[in-house]
């Protein structure tokens, strides 16, 4: 049987799968929110976002026994945020 903490470490591999696919081949390309950018990052980009929020979410709920797998799928998506970071080259402290 899969248990949420499983299914959240798979989709975090699949997203870092997927950011590794996303950066080095190229898709279709879009047009939307005045960018341009491939298809693929609209997958990425979502899983990215929610995956961490979901993954705190299992630690805080399940405080008395935090998983290995769950800290692993947090590492995965803490990766994954660096490499969207260092790809599009985001500045958060500009001068």
């Amino acid at each position: 049987m899969t248990d949420k903490k499983n299914i959240l470490l798979a989709l975090s591999i699949i997203s870092f799968v997927l950011l590794l696919t996303a950066i080095f081949v190229s898709f279709d390309e879009i047009e939307a929110f005045g960018m341009q950018f491939s298809i693929i990052w609209i997958p990425v980009w979502t899983l990215t976002i929610l995956l961490p929020i979901f993954n705190f979410a299992e630690i805080i709920l399940e405080r008395d026994s935090i998983s290995k797998r769950i800290v692993v799928a947090l590492i995965f998506n803490i990766i994954n945020m660096f490499f969207i970071i260092r790809h599009f080259g985001f500045e958060f402290f500009p001068e």
